[in-house]
Protein backbone atom coordinates (compact mmCIF):
# COMPACT_ATOMS: atom_id res chain seq x y z
CA UNK A 1 0.00 0.00 0.00
CA UNK A 2 1.32 3.37 -0.93
CA UNK A 3 1.69 6.28 1.33
CA UNK A 4 2.64 9.47 1.83
CA UNK A 5 5.13 11.17 4.58
CA UNK A 6 5.53 15.04 5.46
CA UNK A 7 8.52 15.20 6.88
CA UNK A 8 10.62 18.24 7.91
CA UNK A 9 12.90 19.53 10.41
CA UNK A 10 12.55 22.98 12.09
CA UNK A 11 15.40 24.22 14.88
CA UNK A 12 16.78 20.74 14.90
CA UNK A 13 13.77 19.01 15.93
CA UNK A 14 12.38 16.37 13.27
CA UNK A 15 8.39 16.53 12.40
CA UNK A 16 6.34 14.29 10.14
CA UNK A 17 2.95 12.97 9.65
CA UNK A 18 1.31 10.13 6.99
CA UNK A 19 -1.42 10.27 4.65
CA UNK A 20 -3.45 8.11 2.76
CA UNK A 21 -3.33 10.14 -0.61
CA UNK A 22 -1.02 12.49 -2.17
CA UNK A 23 -3.31 15.40 -2.04
CA UNK A 24 -3.84 14.93 1.25
CA UNK A 25 0.24 15.00 2.05
CA UNK A 26 0.70 18.15 -0.53
CA UNK A 27 -2.08 20.22 1.27
CA UNK A 28 -0.37 19.24 4.92
CA UNK A 29 2.86 20.36 3.48
CA UNK A 30 1.57 23.60 2.31
CA UNK A 31 -0.22 24.26 5.55
CA UNK A 32 2.96 23.97 7.42
CA UNK A 33 5.00 25.96 5.12
CA UNK A 34 2.35 28.87 5.17
CA UNK A 35 2.30 28.28 9.33
CA UNK A 36 6.14 28.82 9.19
CA UNK A 37 5.88 32.08 6.88
CA UNK A 38 3.00 33.59 8.99
CA UNK A 39 0.80 33.34 6.22
CA UNK A 40 -2.67 33.53 7.52
CA UNK A 41 -4.54 35.98 5.05
CA UNK A 42 -4.35 37.98 1.87
CA UNK A 43 -2.36 40.73 3.01
CA UNK A 44 0.24 38.44 4.90
CA UNK A 45 0.75 36.38 1.69
CA UNK A 46 1.40 40.24 0.20
CA UNK A 47 3.90 40.72 2.62
CA UNK A 48 5.73 38.02 2.37
CA UNK A 49 6.01 37.65 -1.28
CA UNK A 50 6.98 41.40 -1.66
CA UNK A 51 10.09 41.00 0.74
CA UNK A 52 11.35 37.89 -1.32
CA UNK A 53 14.22 38.18 -4.35
CA UNK A 54 11.47 38.51 -7.16
CA UNK A 55 8.85 40.53 -5.23
CA UNK A 56 5.06 41.05 -6.02
CA UNK A 57 4.33 43.65 -9.11
CA UNK A 58 1.25 45.88 -7.74
CA UNK A 59 -1.41 44.78 -9.42
CA UNK A 60 -0.20 40.62 -9.25
CA UNK A 61 -2.47 38.41 -7.18
CA UNK A 62 -0.65 36.99 -4.77
CA UNK A 63 0.23 32.65 -4.74
CA UNK A 64 -2.85 31.15 -3.58
CA UNK A 65 -2.88 31.31 0.51
CA UNK A 66 -6.33 30.00 1.37
CA UNK A 67 -5.89 25.81 2.15
CA UNK A 68 -9.87 26.04 1.76
CA UNK A 69 -9.98 27.29 -1.87
CA UNK A 70 -6.68 24.70 -2.41
CA UNK A 71 -8.89 21.89 -1.69
CA UNK A 72 -10.66 21.72 -5.07
CA UNK A 73 -7.84 22.14 -7.11
CA UNK A 74 -5.53 18.78 -8.73
CA UNK A 75 -2.45 17.63 -7.23
CA UNK A 76 -0.05 19.46 -10.27
CA UNK A 77 -1.64 22.46 -9.18
CA UNK A 78 -0.88 22.36 -4.99
CA UNK A 79 2.69 21.15 -6.32
CA UNK A 80 3.28 24.25 -8.20
CA UNK A 81 1.57 26.18 -4.79
CA UNK A 82 3.60 24.01 -2.93
CA UNK A 83 7.16 24.72 -4.88
CA UNK A 84 6.14 28.81 -4.89
CA UNK A 85 5.87 28.77 -1.27
CA UNK A 86 8.72 26.85 -0.57
CA UNK A 87 11.00 29.12 -2.23
CA UNK A 88 10.69 31.65 0.59
CA UNK A 89 11.76 29.16 2.50
CA UNK A 90 14.88 28.68 1.44
CA UNK A 91 16.93 31.09 3.65
CA UNK A 92 15.54 29.61 6.66
CA UNK A 93 18.52 27.12 7.53
CA UNK A 94 16.80 26.05 10.40
CA UNK A 95 13.39 24.63 8.70
CA UNK A 96 12.91 22.04 5.99
CA UNK A 97 9.79 20.09 4.35
CA UNK A 98 9.18 17.88 1.56
CA UNK A 99 6.90 14.92 0.92
CA UNK A 100 7.97 11.49 0.44
CA UNK A 101 6.09 8.54 -1.53
CA UNK A 102 6.66 5.56 0.32
CA UNK A 103 5.05 1.72 1.02
CA UNK A 104 3.84 0.24 4.26
CA UNK A 105 6.43 -2.56 4.94
CA UNK A 106 4.43 -5.96 5.55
Amino acid sequence: MVIWVLTGTYEGEQFCSTHLTEKGACLAAIGDVLEMLGIEDEEAARRVMARGAVGLMKDEDPIEWDLEKMKGLPRNKLWAIFGEWGEYTWDMMDYRCEVLRTQVAP
